[in-house]
């Protein structure tokens, strides 16, 4: 079950589905899944604030946050600064 986000620096808890943005992670390695065929989905959650900058990927078995991709945090915090004005 989700409880907190999944940025270990942020303490929100989990309360709604269309707050912030679920992950679906395929864990093991790939070699294991097809030879046993089954696979091991963990449910991963970032909270509205850390899903704009963060996404939860799969790294050496083991699911960590990471920036976006960094020009698509600049446009969309131009983006924002255009709207106010």
């Amino acid at each position: 079950m989700l409880s907190k986000c999944a940025n270990p620096t942020c303490l929100a808890r989990f309360h709604y589905l269309h707050q912030g943005r679920i992950f679906n992670i395929e864990m093991g390695t790939a070699s294991s899944n097809r030879i046993s065929g089954t696979r091991r989905i963990e449910h991963f959650w970032l909270c509205e604030r850390c899903a704009q900058t963060l996404t939860v990927v799969l790294e050496n078995g083991v699911a960590i946050t990471r920036p976006l991709h960094r020009d698509a945090v600049v446009e969309k915090k131009s983006e924002k600064k255009r709207n106010v004005a």
